[in-house]
């Protein structure tokens, strides 16, 4: 009997040992907020500022114990595979900017029923298990450059499209917000529409075709600087005129437009919202309630403002604004 109450009394205290350890691993675990981003790519260099802006606000937050970060090279079913090794490595929040805005769905779909949170932020996603999307309307974006253009342009002329990387939210969207305000105006003539992949090399051979196909283009909407601004060399190295031309805060194309005296605008699209995503990440994981989608507002930068917006001593590929953090997290472009 004595034998039987000594293996008692030990598993008893064995068992409260291991309660103790186990209950010790846990607390430990919930001094610092484990954080995944699936980035969809870096792939020009607005990504990189926006990836030094997620850098530089990590620091920023003694909450955040580790973070883990993936780059899908804009591929779906890279990014798939890439959530699917943050949620092994258990992390508590998964911030996401997806490739394409439908092919990642079930990405997304298994972090959310998994339980954790589910940000996403710069390009969109079409199923609605996630915590919380964050942008600066991209659709606004599309219909206020379209919107100046059409205005530029006594509402008639002939224009060409340049759209960024084909299934993306912020390209689709802000196609779709222009061609929503060019349908209203009959006197506005679509010559082409393509998809650039913000790449401006490619970007300026799809303008250097359409010179020679059309003898008279009127005006340049594009959906970032990273088609514009290209476009309008193609133009101006072909001695054609350089027509009215919309952009974001690429710094390349705002000098273009200032050095050349024409007529552009800028609609910002911040890199600095990737800050924002770690904040929204961090009160989520603390059971802070969120509004499924959350705008960030921009005041677009007219043709008469754009001289005191850019930034002549910095790179082409700079993106103005974007640059507000320590000197060691700016990127080296």
């Amino acid at each position: 009997m004595k034998r039987y109450l000594k293996i008692a009394v030990i598993f008893t205290v064995l068992l409260f040992a291991f309660v103790v350890v186990f209950a010790a691993g846990k607390e430990a675990k919930k001094e610092g907020i484990v954080i995944g981003f699936s980035n969809a790519s870096v792939s020009n260099s607005w990504r990189v500022f926006m990836v030094a802006n997620f850098n530089y606000e990590v620091t920023l937050h003694d909450e955040i114990a580790e973070v883990y970060y993936t780059d899908a090279q804009d591929k779906p079913e890279k990014q798939i595979a890439d959530v699917d090794d943050l949620l092994v490595k258990g992390i508590d929040v998964l911030i996401i900017s997806p490739a394409v805005q439908d092919a990642v769905n079930p990405a997304l779909e298994k972090a959310y029923d998994s339980g954790i949170p589910v940000i996403v932020f710069d390009r969109k996603a079409t199923t609605d298990k996630y915590t919380t999307f964050i942008e600066t309307s991209n659709y606004e974006m599309g219909k206020g450059q379209a919107e100046w253009l059409a205005k530029e342009l006594n509402y008639k002329g002939n224009i060409v499209m340049l759209a960024g990387f084909a299934g993306s939210g912020p390209a689709e969207d802000r196609l779709r917000g222009a061609k929503d305000v060019f349908s209203q105006h009959p006197g506005i003539k679509i010559l082409g529409e393509q998809y650039t992949d913000w790449s401006p090399p490619k970007a300026k051979t799809i303008m250097e075709a359409w010179i020679q196909q059309f003898p008279q283009i009127d005006g340049i909407w594009a959906g970032s600087g990273l088609g514009s601004w290209p476009a309008l060399e193609a133009l101006k190295e072909a001695g054609r005129p350089l027509v009215p031309s919309t952009g974001e805060q690429l710094n390349a194309y705002a000098k273009f437009v200032v050095k050349n005296n024409i007529r552009g605008f800028i609609y910002p699209f911040p890199a600095w919202q990737s800050r924002d995503a770690v904040r929204y990440a961090i009160k989520a994981v603390q059971g802070e309630e969120l509004p499924k989608y959350i705008e960030i507002p921009v005041d677009p930068i007219g043709p008469d403002e754009i001289k005191d917006y850019v930034q002549m001593d910095e790179s082409d590929f700079w993106w103005v604004g974007d640059d507000q953090m320590p000197e060691e997290f700016l990127p080296e472009l």
